[in-house]
């Protein structure tokens, strides 16, 4: 048999799941010299929410108390709380809200379990969704060619606690989890098709000698040596995935019948399901609403509902597991501060991040954190969009710090001075 990395990703169920490492690398190699490795928190995990499109924080938690919001989104401003009337901003705090369709989310937020971060991103935004994405993804400002993922540098400076570290829940692995260490991309639970490791493990030893028997350099590697390392963590991984197919899973509530639905519901079973995961991620696209985006109800309402109502059902259905899991958003950036001429809003600069979580600890019980900077025209980055003031990596840093564990910041995202921003602690 001619047996080809397609063969490999065949055989070891790829329509559903697949080793994901960066060709320059295939096989890893040691951490980065006069590293400390140490392990990461047991039992903890982050799941990150891609909002992909660059998502208008500004409608999501909607600065309803700033003199200039309804004057600069005349047709797509969500109206300000109301004791009575349905299409009214959500009150948390006096000055910001929820957009009204994301109801499901207001009691976390009241007990203290989700906060919002506004005015976060960074000072070299291009509006490119590809530079952004990969920007965000690679923790890196500038050129982020050459550069993995952060959430891969995370594993790449620690130790877990089983070999199903990080899974992407769809068909690709993002470029956030790209880099040397095992990664995984899963479209569900039930459609993978693994083989039984324990009479097929040379057919797939063979697979992956065949698939990666050169290095970076272009010379033969011992079968051997590449099976020590990451060949043995994949065959490690399939035996835990494969574990769990054919069990039947029910949630403790009931989710939405929506694609972000189905990904966090596969999230909760593989967390529920005590693998070691550490990192899971999903992709929610659609949030380039350059036209017609609405204001209450419309398009960009729609896609704020199924979030809302997505998010709840996942951390509901985590039951007692809540209390080890964070939930972070992310998006390419903001949109512009004011509507456009066909009543949507442009790639803009500072935008909106949610967090959810029983161990967040919202520096001065916050609903949103963050310093505003305000939406005159004279507050405005280049009088157009909503000022970033804080860094999207010092958000990052602190949940992988406080929340994973780890303390290597300096190699995770490198080349930038932290700041606190109250979220963890």
């Amino acid at each position: 048999m001619h047996l080809t990395r397609r063969h490999f990703l065949k055989v070891s169920g790829a329509l559903g799941v697949y080793l994901g490492i960066t060709p320059f690398n295939v096989f890893g190699e040691d951490p980065p010299a006069g590293a400390e490795i140490k392990p990461v928190a047991k039992s903890k995990t982050l799941v990150l929410v891609f909002m992909r499109g660059g998502v208008d924080g500004l409608n999501l938690v909607v600065p309803w108390k700033d003199p200039n919001y309804q004057k600069i989104r005349k047709a797509i401003a969500i109206p300000p709380p109301a004791k009575e009337g349905a299409g009214r901003t959500l009150d948390l705090d006096g000055f910001f809200g929820l957009h009204p369709r994301m109801a499901s989310l207001l009691p976390f937020f009241k007990d203290g379990t989700a906060a919002a971060l506004h005015a976060v991103g960074h000072d070299r935004n291009t509006r490119s969704h590809f530079e952004e994405q990969d920007v965000w993804e690679t923790g890196v400002t500038g050129n982020t060619i050459n550069s993995d993922g952060w959430v891969n540098r995370h594993l790449l400076t620690s130790t877990g606690h089983g070999p199903i570290r990080a899974v992407a829940i769809g068909d690709a692995l993002p470029r956030i989890m790209h880099g040397k260490c095992c990664a995984y991309a899963v479209h569900g639970v039930d459609d993978l098709s693994l083989p039984d490791t324990k009479t097929d493990r040379a057919v797939v030893g063979a697979a992956l000698e065949h698939a990666y028997k050169k290095d970076a350099k272009g010379k033969s590697g011992d079968a051997r040596d590449l099976l020590a390392d990451t060949g043995q963590a994949t065959l490690a991984g399939i035996d835990q995935l494969k574990g769990l197919v054919g069990k039947p899973y029910e949630p403790k509530t009931k989710y939405p019948q929506t694609e972000i639905a189905r990904q966090l519901m596969q999230a909760a079973r593989l967390i529920k399901a005590d693998v070691g995961l550490e990192v899971v991620e999903v992709d929610y696209g659609g949030w380039d609403t350059h036209q017609f985006q609405g204001g209450p109800d419309g398009p960009y309402a729609d896609l704020a509902q199924g979030l809302a109502e997505s998010l709840a059902a996942f951390m509901t259905d985590l039951s007692d597991r809540a209390k080890d899991v964070v939930v972070l958003t992310l998006s390419d950036f903001g949109r512009t501060a004011a509507e456009n001429g066909t009543l949507g809003t442009d790639h803009g600069w500072g935008n909106c991040l949610l967090a959810l979580g029983a161990s967040l600890k919202r520096e001065g019980r916050k609903a949103v954190l963050g310093n505003w900077p305000g939406l005159a025209p004279d507050q405005l980055h280049e009088q157009r969009d909503l000022l970033h003031t804080t860094d999207f990596r010092d958000v990052i840093a602190e949940v992988v710090r406080v929340h994973l564990g780890n303390e290597a910041l300096a190699k995770v995202l490198p080349e930038h001075e932290f700041k606190g921003v109250g979220l963890m602690g």
